[in-house]
């Protein structure tokens, strides 16, 4: 398979992009090598593997196709390019955040070959985005536009934090929101996702 492509280093959201690529993978590898883990080394790989996509899931959401669809002036083959990049990935979230969350909260269940499929799914997910991706933002949006978009996306994610305050945390938040932010925080207690939602259990 081909190596990911690398990344002018002056096209900042490019090459963010490009090293959560890299590190993601990183870590579903040495996930599907997991044989010989005991369970406090697999739990902290799957949180940190969670971590990681989360932060790259909000990149590209919030800054990423945003910055790429107010770019391109309506080209509807551009726009339709995009939208099926950002698809796939939809597509593979519900398995993934099964996996994820099952993994974190058994991690002797953890099944080093479902590693490995993910791995090859989001290899062949990652390099699509940057063989198609990649050439739009270097050919429709400056890297000054990148960096602002960037500032932009960083206080957004500050923001979010301040949200997340001790006096916000005491609202139990609705299933929908659960479903949508599933893949971007820990395992509640009680939880069980499943593809079809969010289910609580009682203790």
């Amino acid at each position: 398979m081909r190596a990911m492509s690398s990344t002018d280093p002056a096209r900042p959201l490019a090459a963010l992009c490009s090293s959560q690529h890299r590190v993601i993978l990183q870590l579903l590898s040495q996930l599907s090598q997991a044989t010989d883990w005991d369970l406090g080394q697999r739990r902290t790989a799957i949180q940190k593997l969670r971590q990681r996509l989360s932060r790259h899931i909000q990149l590209e959401r919030h800054a990423l196709y945003p910055l790429l669809r107010s770019s391109l002036d309506g080209d509807a083959d551009q726009c339709a390019q995009i939208n099926h990049q950002e698809q796939q990935l939809r597509d593979l979230l519900p398995q993934l955040t099964c996996f994820l969350h099952q993994a974190e909260r058994s991690p002797q269940q953890l099944d080093p070959a479902v590693a490995l499929g993910f791995y090859h799914q989001l290899r062949v997910q990652f390099q699509q985005e940057e063989q198609v991706l990649y050439p739009l933002l270097a050919n429709c949006v400056s890297a000054a536009a990148e960096q602002r978009q960037l500032h932009l996306f960083r206080r957004r994610l500050q923001a979010t934090l301040s949200a997340h305050s001790p006096a916000s945390r005491s609202r139990r938040p609705s299933l929908e929101e659960l479903e949508r932010q599933a893949v971007t925080r820990p395992v509640l207690p009680g939880e069980q996702f499943r593809p079809n939602g969010v289910q609580f259990v009682a203790p």
